[in-house]
């Protein structure tokens, strides 16, 4: 459905492009949504005359909304194009927060340009915005609130909103200061409409407010939204001073882009800052590259272990066969707990002080699959040297003591029976342990945890294969 609709747009504003049609562009503008109507001029390649028509034909807020979800590359051609009365129009239906998320990706003469040429009040918004830490809740922060003294009456704040409220970037969540400008509380659009218009809004605000600190990460941030239910919420300077606030839009841009980091981060790819159609081949793979070369090099220490137990794989060719299937069986276990913990931190299910809980939580969940997996690893490796799939056979090792391929067939099965409970249940632990040392250590647990489990559990893993075999099935078969 969704593509059938941005077909008909693109066909509709094609069409009002080439006929030079300004009341059907708007019309366009009335009919769409804006992203929508951005998603087609992102993928269509037009030229930049074309789309600086657009912005000199169509409404201004129409014009800002779309501006605002065009991509970097667009942007910065239509900055480029534009004279800088049509940028100051541009700036004047733009938010601070907005306007300071495009600057921060645009090259430094861009930037210059359009601090020269900005009213001052925004200007020093914008300068504002721009020192604070990335990633912090000051950096993604409005100034464009409302903010009311607690002694004025609901006639007083309703008058207020209709005149400033379209400047505002939330009238649904309003905040009410004392004299020496503190936070005192807040007020629902609700709570204004549904109280007598005499009342004092020191009579009807909230008390029980939340507010984020203006260097708090910006996930501890999502974390109040999710866990409170919010619309907005207050960001306060050092000095405990409301120095702006964070709406749901922003936030929903936040998961949005903290859910893309870990995603990328887990597969082990960098972060990209476009998408992925907008991305050029060779940033592509230099986005892969790093961690393909980082995850060989790491992958020494399993060639170091095949190498020192080599001798034992020559008495015995059978224990390379079976040793990919006990790394991919840890590798993946040690994965999904990391890909667990993970989300639990991320979503702030679970505290670095839960560590005890969330060890001995997934120590019995990683014992009950070992065990599991474990006995079905025995079967299927039994299944697999009966029918053979896998051929092992007596003649084929002369020093061996035991009698028939049955026997043979068993005791190879148990041990790989035994590495596989034993992997697994340690790629767990790890998986848990490098999580909350990540975590401890204020790293992100993606980018961390994700390629020492890897590396540890194949590590253990070959390391448990091979002393199992040494110091119990070895002697045992007589090799």
């Amino acid at each position: 459905m969704e593509e059938i609709v941005i077909e008909v747009i693109k066909n509709e504003l094609e069409n009002a492009l080439i006929n030079k049609d300004a009341l059907k562009l708007n019309n366009i503008f009335e009919k769409y949504p804006t992203i929508d109507i951005a998603q087609v001029v992102n993928m269509g390649n037009y030229d930049i005359t074309k789309l600086v028509y657009i912005f000199k034909v169509c409404e201004s807020s129409y014009s800002a909304d779309l501006f605002k979800e065009l991509n970097n590359d667009i942007q910065k051609q239509l900055i480029d194009s534009f004279a800088d009365k049509d940028i100051v129009e541009l700036l004047s239906h733009t938010f601070a927060d907005d306007l300071t998320d495009y600057l921060q990706e645009m090259p430094a003469n861009v930037v210059s340009r359009i601090l020269q040429i900005a009213p001052k009040e925004l200007r020093e918004n914008i300068n504002r915005l721009l020192n604070y830490k990335e990633n912090t809740a000051g950096s993604i922060m409005t100034t464009e609130y409302l903010l009311f003294n607690q002694d004025i009456s609901l006639k007083e704040a309703i008058k207020t909103i209709q005149e400033k409220g379209k400047d505002a970037v939330t009238i649904y969540t309003i905040f009410i200061r004392d004299d020496q400008r503190n936070l005192v509380g807040t007020i629902d659009l609700d709570d204004l409409i549904f109280n007598k218009e005499d009342c004092k809004l020191k009579d009807i605000m909230n008390l029980d407010f939340q507010t984020a600190d203006v260097n708090q990460d910006q996930e501890e941030v999502a974390n109040i939204f999710k866990r409170y239910d919010l619309n907005a919420i207050a960001v306060l300077n050092n000095d405990k001073k409301i120095c702006g606030v964070i709406t749901s839009d922003d936030i929903m841009d936040v998961i949005s882009k903290e859910a893309a980091e870990d995603i990328t981060n887990i597969s082990n790819v960098s972060s990209m800052s476009k998408s992925y159609l907008e991305t050029p081949i060779m940033k592509l793979v230099l986005k892969c590259l790093p961690w393909i070369v980082a995850l060989m090099i790491l992958q020494i220490f399993s060639s170091m272990i095949l190498s020192s137990f080599q001798s034992e794989i020559n008495k015995f060719a059978i224990l390379s066969v079976f040793s990919p299937m006990i790394l991919d069986a840890a590798g993946n276990s040690g994965g999904q707990t990391t890909g667990l913990m993970i989300r639990s931190l991320s979503l702030d299910e679970i505290h670095k002080g839960d560590w005890k809980k969330v060890f001995f939580k997934e120590f019995r969940v990683g014992l009950i699959l070992a065990l599991i997996v474990g006995v079905f690893g025995f079967l299927w490796c039994l299944f697999e040297l009966s029918v053979g799939i896998v051929s092992c056979h007596i003649k084929d090792y002369p020093a061996i003591t035991v009698n028939d391929d049955l026997t043979l067939h068993l005791l190879v099965s148990l041990l790989v029976s035994l590495s596989l409970f034993v992997s697994i249940l340690l790629a767990k632990i790890f998986g848990v342990f490098l999580c909350f040392i990540a975590s401890k250590l204020k790293r992100d647990p993606a980018v961390m945890a994700q390629p020492l489990v890897t590396t540890l559990t194949d590590v253990v893993s070959l390391l448990t294969y091979f002393a199992i075999w040494v110091f119990l099935f070895e002697h045992f078969l007589g090799i």
